[in-house]
């Protein structure tokens, strides 16, 4: 399997200084994004703040989320596949995970006071990622008790993913739309690196939908694979259409953006035959599931690529 290096979701946080009498008020908005098929917990809820927050720590927050999809898609194929060096590949990102967690924490200077609501909606979501883990452990003992998957502990895992992606998306959305503006600047980079993050987080939560089809035969994670390419497709024609590459000095991103689309088509082929011998048999041979495996390799590679040459540019 080939290494990821990537990374991306999100709460609206806020803190009002009113006149000169120091008076603070705090108003926060559920928000949703569950998994149809699933229970899911309520959103972590945090006051939006009006100050901005540094560009370096936002991208590696989306960073955060796109390793921490990487980490789910490599527990799920682990059963589809069978390959030991899946649970493997899911502890590494596990471990890159807590390195980028730390480094956020920093970045973004939540020991300061005026950081503290913010710190408590981030450390509410990193107690659903130790859930999540805990939930993939209790995963895996269960398959490698008999090496057969059982429809409830697909389920079990899944629900502790649907908690953490619910509050971790909308958190990190928001975060994005914080940054400064003097930070963003005028080039453009900033602004794109955070557009190819939250792409990268919809391609990877519909190879999770992808994988979770085959494990539990509900149409509507099939339904949300395609949305999620569908997702897709919309913001990279947005990126592609951008004042962005328009410049001359940034004509250089246009060849490994269309690299990466074609990895995405091709993924997404793989990924309907996949459903089609699902759907046909009742199961998904190793042949075919490794098909779209190596697929899903290819398109983290191009997409690693590309973020990197716009990275190059700040």
């Amino acid at each position: 399997m080939i290494k990821r290096t990537s990374v991306l979701t999100f709460l609206a946080i806020s803190l009002a200084l009113v006149a000169a009498t120091l008076f603070a008020g705090c108003t926060s908005a559920p928000s949703g994004g569950e998994l149809p098929t699933l229970t899911t917990t309520p959103a972590v809820t945090a006051p939006p703040e009006t100050t901005g927050v540094p560009v370096d720590s936002a991208i590696t927050l989306g960073m955060m989320h796109g390793v921490m999809m990487e980490a789910v898609e490599e527990a799920l194929a682990y059963p589809v596949l069978n390959e030991t060096e899946e649970k493997s590949d899911f502890e590494a990102k596990i471990a890159e995970f807590d390195i980028l967690a730390g480094r956020f924490a920093e970045e973004a200077g939540l020991d300061q006071p005026d950081n503290a609501d913010t710190k408590d909606a981030y450390n509410a979501i990193l107690a659903k990622q130790v859930e999540v883990v805990e939930a993939a452990g209790r995963f895996f003992a269960a398959y490698e008790a008999d090496w057969v998957v059982e429809t409830e502990d697909v389920i079990a895992f899944e629900e502790s993913i649907d908690a953490f992606t619910t509050d971790f998306g909308p958190f990190t959305k928001a975060y994005f739309d914080r940054v400064s503006e003097t930070d963003l600047g005028d080039e453009g980079h900033a602004r794109s690196v955070l557009a190819l993050l939250s792409m990268h987080r919809d391609i990877l939560e519909g190879i999770e939908e992808a994988f979770g089809y085959v494990l539990l035969g509900d149409t509507i994670e099939k339904d949300e694979f395609f949305q999620k390419m569908q997702d897709f497709e919309v913001a990279g024609s947005a990126f592609v259409e951008s004042a962005y590459l328009e410049k001359p000095e940034n004509s250089d991103i246009l060849n490994p953006y269309m690299t990466m689309m074609d990895a995405k088509d091709r993924m997404q082929v793989a990924a309907s035959d996949m459903f089609e011998e699902y759907e046909m048999t009742g199961s998904v041979s190793a042949d075919t599931a490794m098909a779209f495996e190596i697929e899903v390799d290819s398109l983290t590679t191009a997409y690693d690529t590309l973020l990197e040459e716009v990275l190059a540019k700040l």
